[in-house]
């Protein structure tokens, strides 16, 4: 696949929006799609919405991600949803070798690993105080380049525990890919 991937930085709450706001905010979402397609003179291959829950994995999860995805399917056919639990930072503790080799002050203690990161409270507060415990503090503009480092390391593949969110994340990806190109998975070639 070639093309790149476009950042639309939009913090709209799409997970507490009552029917009618909800398809309105999607319909926002339509219109700044199509205009940034139309500005980069490109199509659009696939659409992810990223939003953070702020509660731990629960009922509620599906809940709420399924009824946002299927408003967005109504208007996006390409679009996803990804709704991490409770937030992105508990997607970075599956990846306790690329969060040491980011800052190797930085260690995710023995106690977070092999567990299911969706049921940890407050991910965020973890990181700080439990993961950096030497070494420069962590930020949320760290996450990206933890997130790179897992894709570069394959650990992506074989993450260290486990998250509902994550895996929904995977297998959204996957079926846009596979779509795209006839099959083929691209998590598998990253």
């Amino acid at each position: 696949m070639h093309g790149r991937i476009v950042f639309l930085n939009d913090k709209i709450c799409l997970r507490d929006a009552g029917d009618i706001t909800l398809a309105a905010r999607v319909e926002h979402f339509k219109k700044l799609i199509r205009a940034r397609a139309a500005r980069e003179k490109a199509p659009v291959a696939g659409i992810f919405l990223h939003e953070d829950l702020d509660e731990v994995d629960s009922d509620s999860y599906k809940l709420i991600r399924d009824r946002v995805q299927r408003a967005l399917t109504r208007e996006l056919m390409n679009a996803h949803y990804v709704l991490a639990a409770w937030e992105i930072e508990a997607w970075l503790l599956l990846f306790p070798e690329s969060v040491a080799h980011f800052n190797t002050g930085w260690e995710v203690p023995s106690r977070r690993r092999r567990r299911d990161t969706g049921m940890f409270q407050d991910p965020k507060r973890i990181f700080k105080d439990e993961v950096c415990k030497s070494g420069a503090s962590y930020r949320e503009t760290d996450g990206p380049g933890i997130a790179e480092l897992a894709v570069a390391r394959g650990e992506h593949l074989a993450p260290d525990g486990s998250n509902r969110s994550f895996a929904d994340f995977r297998t959204s990806i996957d079926t846009r890919c596979q779509s795209l190109t006839g099959g083929g998975r691209l998590l598998d070639h990253l």
